[in-house]
């Protein structure tokens, strides 16, 4: 059980980078959305361009969830949010990110940012797999509507393509282990802020 003091402490620290135990110290977020590609301006692609793209602008959406106001339908929102990651630049589609995401969230609106200017040119990125683990999670004690998750994502290489095929933007397979806040608004889970775990805390 982690102390209340602790927990004080870490959501305090998470907008700039959080300690997630009593001995941890503070890191840098590292963790950025793929760089997107530029694109022609009159993009012509491949057959086997043309393929790839439809394949990612027909990927499935995540299987939706039922919001839960508890520090497991916390964690349960966080999983279907980061879930969507892969969705939201295959497709373009950023309705359910967008009513996940607060304003003043960062990496949402990055993510928000990158997708539009990656689909807006024509482009698209390959679906990738991931898996998602939800390792512990806690509420802050001074607001309990605000809960923490501490989760694991591994995710497979993929790239990102202009719009007319020709450049690609590739990001390598990788395993991160993340903190994500997460605010109760009465009947559904906003993201706060998504932070990657430094190796070192």
């Amino acid at each position: 059980m982690r102390r209340a003091a602790a927990l004080a402490t870490c959501l305090a620290l998470l907008g700039a980078g959080c300690a997630n135990a009593a001995n941890r110290t503070t890191y840098t977020p590292t963790w950025t959305p793929p760089a997107t590609a530029s694109a022609s301006a009159t993009p012509t692609l491949s057959p086997e361009d043309a393929a790839a793209r439809a394949t990612a602008l027909a990927m499935e959406p995540p299987a939706p969830y039922t919001p839960e106001f508890t520090p497991e339908g916390a964690a349960t929102a966080a999983t279907y949010f980061l879930n969507l990651y892969p969705y939201v630049y295959a497709t373009g589609d950023l309705d359910a990110w967008q009513n996940m995401s607060d304003d003043n969230c960062e990496f949402c609106n990055s993510v928000i940012n990158n997708v539009t200017e990656l689909h807006d040119a024509g482009g698209w990125t390959d679906p990738w797999g991931q898996e998602i683990t939800p390792l512990e999670w806690w509420d802050d004690d001074a607001d309990p509507n605000r809960n923490v998750v501490r989760i694991q994502t591994s995710f497979t290489g993929h790239a990102s393509h202009s719009g007319d095929g020709i450049e690609s933007a590739q990001t390598n397979a990788a395993d991160e282990i993340l903190l994500i806040q997460m605010y109760w608004t009465g009947s559904t889970w906003s993201v706060e802020i998504v932070d990657i775990e430094d190796a070192d805390d």
